[in-house]
C-alpha cells in the first residue's frame, strides 16, 4: 500500500474530482533511497478493513509530521501483481520487508528507477487499483 497526495492523483481540472493515479505517485524519492515506499498490508494480519486502517496508522505514525493529507488516498497492490508487472517490462521488482521507525510493516518495491515511464503508468493504471481515501478510513486522531 502506497500514500498518494492529493497533488499525485489526477483530478478532473473544474470539478476536481478524482479520477485515477498519476505516474509520479510512483517516481521514486529521494528519501526512497532507491526503493519504492510501501506498507505491507499482510504484516497487519489477514486481508480486510482493519490491516488496511493498521497500513495507514503505521505509514502515519513513522512520518515526522504525523498527518496525512485530508485529500490523500493509499493505493493497494497485491505483490504478485507488482512483480508480474515487473517481468512485462523486463524488470525483475522485488517487494522487499525493510521497517522503518513507527512502521514495522514498511516494505520498498526494488529493481526499477524513474526512467522506467511505462512501467510507473502501469502501476498507476492498472497495478495499484485498490483505492483507500483517508477521509473514509476514519483514522483515530
Amino acid at each position: 500500500m502506497r500514500f498518494v497526495p492529493k497533488n499525485k492523483q489526477r483530478r478532473h481540472p473544474d470539478t476536481d474530482a478524482y479520477q485515477g493515479l498519476s505516474p509520479a505517485a510512483f517516481a521514486l524519492r529521494a528519501e526512497d533511497k532507491g526503493g519504492l515506499s510501501v506498507t505491507w498490508l499482510e504484516y497487519f494480519g489477514p486481508a480486510s478493513p482493519a490491516n488496511v486502517v493498521a497500513g495507514a496508522l503505521a505509514y502515519r505514525e513513522s512520518l515526522q509530521s504525523k498527518k496525512l493529507g485530508a485529500e490523500g488516498l493509499f493505493a493497494a497492490a497485491p505483490v504478485a501483481a507488482i512483480t508480474n508487472m515487473g517481468k512485462t517490462y523486463g524488470k525483475a521488482l522485488r517487494v522487499v520487508h525493510a521497517p522503518v521507525p513507527g512502521n514495522d510493516g514498511h516494505a520498498e518495491v526494488r529493481h526499477f528507477t524513474d526512467d522506467d515511464l511505462r512501467l510507473l503508468d502501469q502501476l498507476a493504471a492498472d497495478v495499484f487499483s485498490q483505492i483507500h481515501f483517508v477521509k473514509a478510513l476514519n483514522l483515530p486522531k
